[in-house]
């Protein structure tokens, strides 16, 4: 595969003090009977610090955006929490910048092209608020200050 897009998800469950990434590899697995979990990267607080969870070989499609062939075009990150009630605090928003930003040089990907997964559904032409498609990466994500931060607009201080 050679992406042309990342795309940003949440998990839409709450964060907790354990490794959430293997409940949901396990329930992609086992309820939705895929191959492998959907996403090809997790990020995730666990105890006091921010870990990157690996899924799907960067090789293979994801499983996590069917609409606009994303899965076969994209790379998957999942952030565990729900932002739907809440934003991600500045360490994750942090972390994830990071790794979104060794992506997009490494492939060569447009910051625009760092979607969530509500915009893609959007440019299929489904509206989120709605309730024709998902919140994902949630309501309190902020997509925005995710791509001024790749961009060199923004930075943390």
């Amino acid at each position: 595969m050679n992406p042309q897009y990342i795309c940003i998800h949440h998990s839409l469950t709450k964060d907790g003090t354990v490794v959430d990434w293997e409940a949901i590899r396990k329930y992609h697995r086992e309820v939705n009977g895929w191959s492998d979990i959907g996403y090809h990267y997790g990020i995730e607080r666990v105890g006091q610090g921010t870990l990157l969870q690996v899924g799907r070989p960067e090789s293979q499609p994801g499983a996590h955006c069917k609409e606009m062939h994303m899965n076969s075009k994209s790379i998957g990150i999942c952030v565990v929490g729900n932002f739907d009630l809440a934003p991600p605090g500045l360490e994750v928003l942090r972390f994830l910048s990071e790794i979104v930003r060794r992506k997009v040089m490494e492939y060569g990907i447009p910051v625009q092209a760092v979607l969530g997964h509500r915009e893609v559904g959007a440019m299929a032409g489904f509206d989120w608020k709605k309730g024709q498609y998902k919140s994902c990466p949630g309501k309190y994500f902020p997509m925005d200050t995710l791509r001024s931060l790749l961009s060199g607009e923004l930075k943390f201080t």
